[in-house]
């Protein structure tokens, strides 16, 4: 017997099929190795501090000298970020190495970001004037940095504050919490639209159509609209769900001003929920397959209906596969951004659609999504440096969102899997 397995292990060991599959799967998680990794390195820039420089140097119109913040810098020239006194982002320079007559890196050199985002750059502890002869009044400031004379512990403690304030700020200040309630309270409801209807429809299939025409034509449905594009369905909702059923209901309420009819969260939900639809149907009826037949022959015999058997007996096992449906849906739907875009989703949304004032779910709200503060930060800014490292951070937040949500389901899952299999047996 000992021969027979060490047969078979050597022959795995040589199988190409076997070494191609690990290799797959060892490049994939190269891959996602490598995007986490940008992900990261890009969102630190995000919240890290940058060193101010008094640069003085030779321009066509002459020497200038300015306190600026150094973006990036090469053996060729630099970038630099002057005092935003008048918009943020409107104060990039580039001075070449050959031009520069002084560049010094003062110990008194300190950095002031305003609460709109705008940075201002100050020697000593006195407010700056700015060249109309205005300062900025101290309510304003919203954080007071000595940019060159940072030790590491209060680089990484002015990191992870930044970080937490981009989190958990407003959308005026920077922050992007709107977009994270609007991405998880739009994902949990179209997991509540979806998954009844995607199981009653996998039931309907597995169980009472079986395999006649009607069947095998959903089916062929269902797997061809798995195919589809996203923004098919964005602008599918768009026409029925927005300017159909939400024109219509403003219609009858006379409304002055459109409610329904303008996008909004319920919406968005219906449109993930029919996006997502094939993947749940697909994963439950596999799911449905899986289940004993003894379970539902001994249910039957025991004098249970066959909804009852279903109910209490099938659902019950095949809840590992429900679970798999809904993390495959959450993946899907999650980072999807252009149906949102057609149907609620928008780049400033002055209320939150889960909040304390009834009916505390507001579902005719228009919403923010962080796949679209992504969109936004990287292709709609004004100012790319800033930016793009913004919208790395919210990328990389999106990913945990989604990984969260995956992750719970998967505990979930596997401990309704052991109590599927003690049943089994």
């Amino acid at each position: 017997m000992s021969d027979v397995r060490h047969r078979r292990a050597a022959s795995r060991r040589h199988d190409p099929g076997l070494w191609l599959a690990a290799g797959m799967a060892g490049l994939c998680l190269l891959a996602l190795a490598a995007v986490l990794a940008v992900l990261v390195q890009q969102a630190v820039r995000a919240f890290a501090p940058v060193p101010v420089a008094e640069l003085r140097w030779r321009s066509d119109a002459g020497e200038q000298q300015m306190l600026a913040a150094v973006v990036f810098e090469d053996a060729h020239e630099l970038v630099v970020r002057g005092s935003e006194w008048q918009r943020r982002g409107a104060e990039y320079r580039r001075i070449a190495r050959a031009d520069l007559l002084q560049l010094d890196w003062p110990a008194d050199a300190r950095s002031l970001r305003l609460h709109d985002g705008r940075e201002i750059h100050r020697r000593g502890l006195a407010l700056p004037q700015a060249p109309d002869g205005s300062r900025p009044a101290a309510a304003d400031v919203a954080e007071d940095v000595a940019s060159n004379r940072l030790s590491r512990g209060e680089t990484a403690g002015l990191m992870l504050r930044r970080a937490w304030d981009f989190v958990a700020g407003t959308a005026q200040g920077g922050g992007v919490f709107p977009a994270l309630v609007g991405t998880v309270v739009l994902v949990l409801l179209m997991s509540v639209l979806v998954m009844p209807l995607g199981v009653l429809l996998a039931l309907w299939l597995h169980e009472y159509a079986g395999s006649g025409r009607s069947a095998r034509v959903l089916r062929a449905a269902m797997a061809n609209l798995a195919g589809v594009p996203a923004v098919i369905y964005g602008l599918f909702g768009l026409v029925l769900f927005v300017n159909g059923v939400g024109g219509g209901v403003d219609a009858l309420m006379h409304s002055a001003t459109p409610r329904w009819g303008g996008g909004g969260l319920l919406w968005s939900a219906l449109t993930l929920a029919l996006l997502t639809l094939p993947v749940v149907v697909i994963a439950t009826e596999e799911g449905l397959a899986r289940v004993p037949a003894a379970l539902r022959h001994g249910a039957l015999a025991l004098g249970a209906t066959r909804a009852e058997m279903l109910w209490r007996v099938v659902l019950p096992v095949a809840r590992p596969a429900l679970l798999t449906a809904f993390i495959l849906a959450v993946a899907r739907a999650a980072g999807e951004v252009a149906p949102l875009m057609l149907v609620g989703a928008v780049r400033y949304a002055p209320a939150l659609p889960l909040d304390g004032e009834f009916p505390y779910l507001h579902l005719s709200r228009q919403f923010m999504h962080l796949g679209q503060s992504v969109y936004d930060l990287a292709l709609a800014g004004g100012d790319a440096p800033r930016d793009m490292a913004q919208a790395h951070a919210a990328a990389l937040l999106l990913l945990v969102v989604v990984v969260g949500l995956n992750a719970a389901a998967i505990v979930v899952r596997n401990r309704l899997r052991e109590r599927a299999r003690e049943l089994a047996v």
